[in-house]
């Protein structure tokens, strides 16, 4: 039997109504916000993402599911939603005065090629959130609150915010040089024994060899004014709202698109369920258009992790109004009827379409768990009723047609 890729699941059942019901919350709160959906295609130009998530870093290194179409043109399942984003505006001329400040989400699949764990699948979902125009810790501080605000409604609990500022510009290259002799004396990994002369700060995010960090340099030393201001600011607002937070001088996320903030939102097991920051250089660098940028991405699987981890259900379980049983072939062809008309009076009704007796489709019943079950045959056509059995009393009662949605509406 051919089964599912590894890293991926089918979504069904409860999982399938959780998954549901979390998406509906966070456009509702999307809409709060005043932020507009967003849809690119799931598959773009490798190039696209080769040159602008960073050449080193794991994803265009590792993980990217490249492939040729029939032209060979190589395309690449989208392994994140930002770049696709940018392109998507700058394609579009989004970006335009009147648009600023340009606010985005999206709900996208994602895909990279990882070693499939908990919280970590091949193809996994991803809400994301894009502001384009202004550089304000204000706006900064909304997109925290945001998070913040997702978390509070679902009741997701034990959860902590990690903020960090990246150094950029000339102060960049003086924290540089300090962080090359900081590591010199470190025995690291053969990925990061690498990235020391291809991209510095990727040793960093290492999973490896993040623990000898501990005591590393602090970006925050070598901020420029301009940059601690906006930074203290940040910290400002968000304790304001009561939001509390721990700086981890460690914390550069995976990409190299981010400048200045970067966050990260962890679950009480250690999972990280969102993450976000600042990329003022990523639309200048693909298209020389000078603007800035702010946002972050939610992962749904493993916020739907947490939620389970802490037992919290977003869905009420429905019992339907009725179960429907025909005995006969003349009253199976009356029930499409019956459905119709109890359906289109908003009840939530099924049939019992396997053809069984009385018995067993009183089994089939019970794993609906319905209020009642309505039952229809020859004589109940001829009297122009039916049988309705209430499942709490276990009371019959014959029910005209023309009554049955008011009997049922009653309960």
């Amino acid at each position: 039997m051919i089964q599912k890729p590894r890293g991926t699941e089918d979504l069904f059942g409860d999982k399938a109504k959780q998954y549901l019901a979390l998406e509906l919350i966070i456009r509702n709160i999307a809409e709060n916000f005043n932020f507009n959906e967003i849809k690119t295609p799931m598959f773009e130009s490798s190039d696209l993402f080769k040159s602008n998530v960073g050449e080193s870093t794991d994803i265009v290194t590792k993980e990217m599911y490249n492939f040729l179409d029939k032209k060979n043109r190589e395309l690449t399942l989208r392994p994140e939603g930002t770049v696709p984003t940018v392109r998507a505006i700058i394609e579009n001329k989004l970006y335009i005065q009147e648009n600023l400040p340009l606010k985005l989400f999206y709900f996208s699949k994602m895909f990279r090629y990882e070693r499939p764990q908990k919280g970590r699948m091949r193809e996994f979902s991803q809400f994301g959130v894009e502001v384009f125009g202004p550089n304000s810790p204000e706006l900064d501080s909304e997109l925290i609150s945001f998070c913040f605000m997702i978390l509070n409604s679902i009741g997701l609990k034990n959860y902590k915010l990690n903020i960090n500022y990246i150094v950029t510009n000339e102060e960049r290259k003086k924290y540089i040089v300090e962080l090359k002799k900081y590591l010199s004396s470190k025995k690291l990994c053969d990925d990061c024994a690498t990235r020391i002369n291809t991209n510095l700060l990727r040793v960093l995010d290492c999973k490896i060899d993040r623990h000898q960090f501990d005591d590393i340099i602090d970006m925050k030393d070598f901020l420029s004014e301009e940059d601690k201001k906006f930074y203290n600011e940040l910290k400002r607002n968000i304790k304001n709202i009561g939001i509390e937070f721990i700086e981890d001088k460690k914390l550069v996320r995976g990409l190299d698109y981010y400048t200045g903030l970067v966050y990260e939102i962890v679950d009480q097991d250690g999972i990280t369920i969102i993450g976000g920051g600042r990329y003022n250089n990523l639309v200048e660098k693909m298209a020389n258009i000078n603007l800035q940028a702010s946002g972050f991405g939610v992962g749904m699987e493993r916020l739907l992790i947490s939620l389970d981890n802490q037992n919290i259900s977003l869905f009420e379980s429905y019992k339907l109004d009725a179960f429907l049983i025909a005995l006969t072939d003349k009253a199976k062809a009356l029930s499409n009827i019956l459905l119709f008309m109890l359906r289109n009076s908003n009840l939530k009704v099924d049939l019992e379409y396997m053809n069984k007796n009385l018995k067993s489709a009183f089994k089939s019943a019970e794993r609906y768990n319905p209020k009642s079950i309505i039952i229809i045959g020859d004589n109940e056509i001829k009297e122009n009723v039916v049988i309705i059995k209430n499942q709490d009393t276990k009371k019959e009662e014959k029910v005209s047609f023309d009554k049955i949605v008011d009997y049922l509406k009653k309960g």
